[in-house]
């Protein structure tokens, strides 16, 4: 049976991961990264914004534990860090469908 009252701590912690989820910029990094790992100035390219403010978004999505980072030389590249993460992308266009 699927568990339907959360507790107080995962409230506060699904809060969050949907606040994260609910920023346009954010929300199109985590569907280009649901394709596969990129690097920063690639993603940054991709959502049309700058290197900085794709850092910032990121380093959010990243303590929200949606997102892992990690370092090759000078690149920082990103993936989606949990296959729920996925779902939970999947899930919320659902929602307009």
């Amino acid at each position: 049976m699927t568990k339907t009252v959360l507790d107080e701590t995962e409230i506060y912690l699904l809060a969050g991961a949907l606040r994260a989820l609910a920023h346009p910029l954010r929300y199109h990094m985590l569907c280009l990264l649901s394709r596969g790992e990129m690097n920063l100035q690639h993603l940054a390219r991709a959502v049309h914004t700058s290197h900085s403010n794709a850092a910032q978004h990121l380093a959010l999505l990243q303590a929200q534990g949606l997102v892992m980072m990690r370092k090759a030389a000078t690149r920082v590249y990103y993936r989606i860090a949990d296959r729920r993460t996925l779902d939970l992308l999947a899930r919320s266009r659902q929602v307009l469908a």
